[in-house]
């Protein structure tokens, strides 16, 4: 070694990253013809280099992790960079205009896989989250996740800092603790190291994850996601030989059987799948297809579905082995096939290769095997469906959490990183997670909050959000996305892939590893292929291609029908509103009512009602779950339609360390989950003799009649038409607009994108449990959920219901101060600085489409950050009524911008919220003035009606009725016998 000469680390450190940028560990050879390298080395470690026990090659691997790690401490600054430029959308103008917001294209992130989104930054902060319509996943339409991430990104509970066991530390602090601990796992090649993470898509991540494994060959790497794919990766392996993905194409379906799940709201590609369903009902050329749903719990899908099913999860396996012994499909048949199972076979054989079986991720791997081998039956592969090499893989040897554990428990693990996971709150109850790793010398754990892991990890490394930082994601196909920045990390912290570039000695610069993976892919031409993807969002020709498919000979050996079961049966679901319980604590979510439920802040076991009449109990009341030895206290919630014998729980509540918002709400099903059995089990219920009061912003459910939700046949498309009566309010002539909407029933699948998208862009406040539980809740749109028939197999409707800004409207002749009255254009409008709160428009007003601020809401604990509200639109204070207003502001900049250009206002070129947010095109909106819009075009269809027509407001929102197939007397005889 050279004699010791001081170095200018942050020179070097310059220097290097210059020249040999990502690449720097595995350019070990170059750097040591760098002088200053070597000196540096001895500089740095002195007492290894005079321990003399330690070659060369693992000096400058060290000298690389150290040099990788002085980037560390720039996290309290934000990191170096704070100035680096945000790319936009490109078709925002070059340049920045002041108040002018910038669309900027990224992919977010849900159970790892990628949905493309813009992100419209005002000022250089994100306020609202529209889909990117050139995104395969989302077509320019979200879901309720997506449209939330921007509150996630505002969360004042949100980690701020490094924390050792309870204590708050600097960066600085954290670095000097881990570089020796890093040091050390290099030397021994990582033995000891554990590392735990969810599943992912991202090729960066993927990536690092593998030079990772090269440097630390020692070291064990686990995948964990409480929502996993784990059933259908085993059913393809054992039907096809090799784990894969399935991608559908209902566009092209004629007749689609799901088998549980839910296609239209947890599959990976849902909002692709809810466009795709919507495109082909309205195919012109084409019958109306027929969807069949077979399932436990009642769903989107099942809602939407022409016949349903409702069957326990111990009899979908012999339904569907009966339905592939119809089909003349090798296995063992089932010994009591259900008399549906033939008549649906029938159907299907039909159909041909235009006929699809889907079965959902929570059915065992026996019900992913048929339904793989009826679609390769039918021909569908290749026409309604399509196999890809797994989005997801599993970069080396990866282990599962089961293994995780069995480490742990014999002392195997030395020290372990949990790399943007809960797993002491998520993991099968069994393993008994965070006692395990408080038994671990070392834990060090990456999270956005201070989660249940979090505590029980020596230290906890704040995480960026995903709005905040560089990354890729692929979707559901296998199309990639970049991640980049909507607005400068808003407090230190390190995404997964810096942090894993940190472990290997690369730089911490989340958009140069980033860079580095694609300029392996691309070659040359990089960086105007760079530019050209952050502007669009999308990698283009990055989709998966199809792989030629074959059922292997011996697959029903594999695949052997399960053992029969006692007990009630018990499914675990994600819930509709916090998923897995990522998002237990935003406030938009939790205030959101679940589809079919329609409870806000908490969750319930849902049973159907003769299994409540059997155990003699309603809604509300409390039940004791007991399964293999653990019990479980929650309250009951009666749904009608659900599989009798049977209870489903879904998971994300019960957190003790959600934050402010979401902490000690509900229940957590994670208890009852083992780790075989993460998605059905068996167990016995008891009657608790307790009451809780769940909180519902719905209490009426029947349908009576078809006034409200009006349905006609395929055939007829027409629906009975209003009877005219006078009115004593003089007709308005309107000169230039008349704005109008069009919401089509046949189309909604009740997702609730629209309520969200409306709350995100109003600035419409959280009012909180108590607040809601007395009928204030504040959302100006609602997704009203009806049943017909008979309560254990009723249909189901959904009914979006905003303001219909009356053309003869009743709140505003009852307003004592004109604080409502109507435009020129048409619209109801609501003038706040008037409004004196009587409320006599309210109740005045047959729809209830009206709210109150009774309490200053933005000023409580379940307020948004100021940071989130939409400059364009006001925040109300207490004591005014507010309500939908067409996004009027958005009518206003589009007319601003059309009068700069000299034009009319074209048609589509204002979009409401809601409407932009729908998957299905459900709603529709535009000027009634012009015969050619699109409203108006609706509006003239014979299936157009007026909600409460008789009342003679007429309403500028109408409905389009749902369309369903007529019934002939034999057949639903037959059902009925069924």
């Amino acid at each position: 070694m050279n004699e010791r000469i001081p170095v200018d680390l942050d020179a070097l450190r310059a220097r290097l990253a210059e020249e040999h940028g990502p690449r720097l560990w595995r350019s070990l050879e170059e750097l040591a013809n760098v002088p200053e390298v070597l000196r540096y080395v001895e500089a740095e470690f002195p007492d290894i280099v005079q321990a003399g026990t330690i070659d060369r090659r693992t000096l400058l691997r060290l000298m690389s992790a150290s040099l990788a790690f002085g980037g560390l401490a720039a996290c309290d600054s934000g990191g170096s960079s704070a100035g680096a430029p945000l790319l936009s959308q490109s078709r925002n103008m070059p340049g920045y205009t002041p108040g002018v917001p910038l669309a900027i294209a990224t992919s977010l992130d849900l159970n790892g896989y990628g949905r493309g989104v813009l992100v419209k930054a005002q000022e250089g902060r994100p306020i609202k989250i529209e889909g990117n319509p050139l995104h395969p996943a989302s077509l320019g339409a979200t879901d309720v996740f997506a449209q939330a991430e921007v509150l996630s990104l505002y969360d004042p509970d949100r980690s701020r800092a490094p924390v050792q066991n309870g204590v708050a530390r600097t960066w600085e602090e954290l670095t000097r603790f881990i570089r020796p601990v890093r040091n050390e796992l290099v030397v021994n090649e990582g033995r000891g190291l554990h590392i735990l993470m969810p599943p992912t898509s991202s090729p960066t991540i993927n990536r690092l994850t593998a030079l990772a494994a090269q440097l630390f060959p020692n070291a064990r790497w686990h995948l964990y996601s409480p929502v996993d794919e784990d059933n259908r990766r085993a059913a393809t392996a054992a039907v096809f030989g090799r784990p894969l993905d399935l991608v559908y194409d209902l566009a092209q379906a004629d007749v689609i059987v799901t088998l549980g799940g839910d296609l239209f709201a947890q599959e990976p590609g849902h909002v692709r799948y809810a466009a795709d369903y919507q495109t082909r009902r309205r195919a012109q050329d084409r019958p109306l297809p027929r969807l069949v749903t077979i399932e436990t719990c009642p769903s989107l899908v099942g809602a939407r579905a022409d016949e349903r099913l409702a069957l326990r999860p111990r009899d979908i396996e012999p339904f569907v082995r009966a339905l592939a012994s119809a089909l003349e499909i090798g296995g063992s048949p089932s010994s009591d096939p259900h008399p549906a199972a033939s008549r649906l076979a029938d159907d299907l054989r039909r159909a041909g290769s235009h006929g699809l079986v889907v079965a959902g991720r929570e059915q065992p791997p026996q019900v992913h095997a048929l339904a793989l081998a009826i679609n390769a039956h039918l021909g569908a592969f290749g026409t309604t469906i399509r196999a890809i090499e797994p989005v997801r893989p599993a970069t080396g040897e990866m282990e599962d959490i089961g293994a995780l554990g069995e480490a742990m428990a014999a002392g195997r693990v030395s020290r372990l990183l949990v790399l943007g996971s809960n797993p002491v709150y998520a993991a099968p109850a069994d393993l008994d997670f965070a006692a395990l790793v408080r038994r671990v010398p070392l834990s060090v754990h990456l999270g956005y909050h201070r989660d249940e892991t979090a505590m029980a990890c020596h230290w906890h490394v704040p995480e960026k959000h995903p709005l905040e930082s560089w990354g890729d994601l692929r979707a559901f196909d296998g199309t990639a996305g970049i991640r980049q920045p909507a607005v400068m990390p808003l407090s230190p912290g390190l995404g997964v892939e810096e942090f894993l570039g940190l472990m290997i000695g690369q730089t911490v610069e989340g958009q140069d590893l980033v860079k580095a993976t694609w300029r392996e892919t691309w070659g040359g031409a990089f960086e105007e292929r760079w530019r050209r993807v952050l502007e669009d969002g999308v990698v283009e020709n990055s989709t998966f291609q199809p792989v030629d498919v074959a059922p292997r000979a011996d697959w029903a050996v594999a695949m052997a029908a399960p053992a029969p079961s006692a007990g009630i049966d018990i499914v675990f679901a994600p819930d509709p509103s916090v998923w897995d319980g990522r998002y237990a604590n935003n406030g938009w979510l939790q205030e959101l009512p679940k589809p079919l439920t329609k409870q806000v802040w908490g969750n319930a076991a849902l049973m159907a009602p003769e299994t409540a009449e059997l155990f003699g109990l309603a809604t509300g009341d409390v039940i004791d779950v007991a399964v293999s030895g653990r019990t479980l206290r929650v309250p009951v919630w009666v749904l009608p339609g659900h599989a009798k014998e049977a209870l489903t729980l879904t998971l994300g509540y019960g957190r003790p360390h959600a934050g402010r918002i979401g902490s000690d709400i509900g229940f957590n099903a994670y208890a009852l989950r083992k780790a075989g059995q993460r998605w059905a089990t068996q167990g016995i219920i008891r009657a608790a003799g307790e009451r809780i009061a769940l909180i519902s912003t719905q209490h009426h459910h029947a349908l009576n009649g078809e006034d409200i939700v009006r349905i006609s046949s395929p055939d007829q498309a027409e629906v009975t038409p209003d009877r005219e009566t006078p009115s004593f309010y003089p007709e308005w002539p309107y000169q230039d607009h008349a704005w109008g909407m069009a919401i089509d029933l046949d189309a909604c699948i009740g997702c609730n994108a629209c309520v969200i998208a409306c709350q995100a862009e109003n600035n419409i406040a959280v009012v909180g449990p108590e607040e809601v539980a007395r009928g204030r809740e504040m959302h100006w749109l609602r997704v009203d959920r009806y049943y017909a028939g008979d309560p254990a197999a009723p249909k189901t409707y959904f009914q979006p219901v905003p303001c219909m800004h009356c053309e003869k409207a009743p709140c505003e002749v009852v307003c004592p101060v004109n604080a409502t009255v109507h435009s020129s254009e048409g619209l109801n409008d609501m003038v706040y600085n008037r409004c004196i709160g009587t409320r006599t428009c309210s109740n005045n007003c047959p729809y209830k489409v009206r709210r109150f601020n009774f309490l200053e809401y933005q000023g409580t604990d379940f307020s948004a950050a100021a940071d989130v509200f939409n400059p364009q639109v006001t925040v109300r204070s207490r004591g005014v009524m507010e309500k939908c207003t067409y996004c009027v502001h958005r009518i206003g900049a589009a007319r601003a911008d059309a009068r700069i250009d000299d034009r009319r206002l074209r048609d589509g070129e204002v979009a409401t919220a809601c409407q932009q947010a729908c998957p299905t095109q459900a709603i529709v909106f535009g000027d009634v003035n012009d015969p050619g819009s699109a409203v108006s075009r609706l509006k003239s269809s014979p299936r157009n009606y007026a909600l409460l027509g008789p009342l003679n407001t007429q309403p500028r929102t109408t409905y389009l009725s749902r369309v369903e197939p007529a019934v002939s007397r034999e057949a639903a005889d037959a059902r009925e016998k069924e």
